[in-house]
């Protein structure tokens, strides 16, 4: 007989937990502890666990095995979705089962793949909480920079509550809204009673200031904003961080974090979004060693990973993910790969940079990221100027411009990729003298990125969106393009994708087109192999930096 007492917890995530008692069985013990938060008791001999996991002790229990006492209502008020919303917006069915979900669980992680409008469905749910639970405000933190204004537009459209950015002022020379200093976004928050928003917005970056972090925190606990969304949360990656900590003191009533980025590829990612939705106990190094191999120089590089499968078991618990296919009948993916050859100047100067390399390549072995010293060599196949005032060519640049005057001339929209804004700058330069177009790069301020978003969206003229990866290739709804160009590739597919994902989610009616460019023999190629193919090679590097054999990676991308 497994006896189960629901009550109050303080240690678990939800408001209340299942206390489970039983006779020993080892079978039940081993069920337990495969769940992603659970704890024992010394004192009353009893599992503290989430009241989610009521239905699996049951099946091992069998009927009439299972004897539940204590404030059983919550186990009804848990499976009971049934409350009043109207949506403002026509919701998806995916998009109907993220909402109820959203209603039976207070700290979960919404990982759906990019394109299937997470934002709306988090909007849904906090506008639901309002009405039916009387919560006060929603905080929404953004974890890539200018999604600010992307939210505020979005509960625009898919509500009738009103949001305010942490910071906005209106500038006394122009009716245009700027995000003002730290201390206007504490002035907010010292006032926010005076604040006639349900949905309050502010970037992760925000919470460097301890004042800010908190505050917030203090405004959690008062019960005054009683639900956050995090965005991007796999941009906040490190606990020892300012932002970090700051985030991991937010404590409200309801959390969620988004992503659409597989959470897997760095286990290393998945702590702090355990450990702020209540899921980890445990310090970062005491998680650290237990998933992580380490290795290298004195045993502090991670080398390799170890007990993924149990990670992986608490992420599946306390996460929905949907992938596009799966729920959506979008158009499909065209991908073509264009090799190029180089000028012989071109290749004269990619020659000069390998040969440094390879004259340097015991220290760059030795380098804490040995990949940052090839950047040099990944610039010379994109535009030799970055690295010589007297040749200034590129093969790829050519050919690009020739894709993108094929597709304006068939009416098509581009959108184009780099990993460095001396290359986009070069780019743009270029095209600018032919067709209108803008660009989203980490230079382009806030307000800035969704005037360029809207005019690329809304404007037949703007022919072009040219973008860093890193600042155009995470939060964006670009679908008035059809053509993707990557003038070079990030290094690894989840960063692609989700690049490519910016026109290819909700609202995409014609195929995509995705063109890669490389330059022949050259890094380019070496690096393609690397994010096309799944294995060692490409398990081996994660955000840019490289977890395994150094030596062997080196020599194929050399090669």
């Amino acid at each position: 007989m497994i006896k189960i007492r629901v009550d109050k917890s303080d240690r678990c995530s939800e408001d209340y937990s299942l206390f489970v008692s039983f006779p020993y069985d080892r079978e039940i013990i081993n069920t337990i502890r495969s769940f992603p938060s659970r704890f024992w008791n010394p004192d009353t001999k009893e599992w503290e666990t989430s009241i989610k996991h009521l239905d699996k002790l049951k099946s091992i229990a069998g009927p009439g095995y299972v004897e539940i006492t204590g404030k059983t209502k919550a186990l009804q008020a848990k499976s009971d979705v049934n409350i009043q919303h109207e949506y403002k917006t026509k919701p998806y069915e995916h998009q109907i089962e993220g909402f109820n979900y959203g209603l039976k669980n207070n700290r979960w992680l919404l990982g759906d793949e990019q394109g299937l409008g997470k934002t709306k469905q988090v909007i849904d749910i906090a506008v639901a909480h309002k009405n039916n639970y009387g919560y006060k405000r929603c905080l929404v933190i953004c974890g890539v920079n200018g999604l600010k204004w992307n939210w505020k537009e979005e509960i625009a459209t898919h509500s009738n509550e009103n949001s305010w950015i942490l910071g906005q002022r209106k500038r006394k020379t122009k009716n245009t809204i700027v995000i003002g200093s730290n201390q206007d976004k504490l002035d907010d928050l010292y006032n926010i009673h005076n604040i006639d928003a349900y949905f309050l917005i502010t970037n992760i970056e925000s919470l460097r200031s301890a004042k800010i972090a908190n505050t917030l925190a203090q405004l959690c606990a008062d019960g005054v904003i009683d639900m956050v969304a995090v965005d991007e949360i796999h941009t906040s990656r490190n606990p020892s961080s300012q932002q970090g900590k700051g985030l991991l003191k937010l404590k409200p009533k309801y959390r969620v974090a988004l992503t659409g980025t597989p959470v897997m590829n760095n286990p290393l990612d998945v702590y702090i979004i355990l450990k702020w939705l209540g899921y980890e106990s445990h310090s970062f190094y005491q998680f650290k060693n237990y998933y992580c191999v380490m290795g290298g120089y004195g045993g502090y590089e991670v080398i390799g990973y170890k007990n993924l499968p149990r990670l992986k078991a608490i992420v599946d618990d306390i996460m929905l993910r949907r992938r596009k296919e799966d729920v959506l009948d979008l158009p499909d993916k065209i991908y073509i790969n264009e090799y190029v050859e180089m000028s012989p100047k071109q290749e004269q100067i990619y020659k000069e940079v390998i040969t440094d390399i390879r004259h340097n390549i015991d220290r760059i072995k030795l380098s804490p990221n040995p990949l940052s010293e090839l950047i040099r060599l990944r610039q010379a196949t994109g535009y030799t100027g970055i690295l010589s005032s007297t040749i200034k060519e590129s093969a790829k640049i050519d050919r690009l411009v020739e894709i993108v005057d094929e597709s304006v001339e068939n009416g098509r929209k581009v959108l184009i990729y780099s990993n460095w804004t001396d290359i986009t700058s070069y780019i743009f330069s270029r095209l600018s003298k032919k067709y209108h177009g803008v660009t989203i790069t980490g230079d382009t301020p806030d307000g800035d990125r969704k005037h360029n978003m809207r005019e690329f969206q809304e404007n037949d003229n703007c022919k072009f969106i040219l973008g860093t990866i890193g600042a155009m290739g995470a939060g964006y709804t670009l679908t008035a393009g059809t053509v993707v160009i990557f003038a070079d590739e990030p290094w690894t597919m989840a960063s692609k994708q989700q690049a490519i994902d910016r026109c290819h989610r909700i609202g995409t009616k014609n195929n995509i087109t995705i063109y890669t460019l490389m330059c022949k023999d050259t890094i380019d190629e070496r690096i393609h192999d690397i994010v096309e193919k799944k294995g060692m090679m490409s398990d081996a590097i994660i955000d840019g930096k490289i977890i395994g054999n150094k030596i062997e990676l080196l020599d194929f991308l050399l090669s």
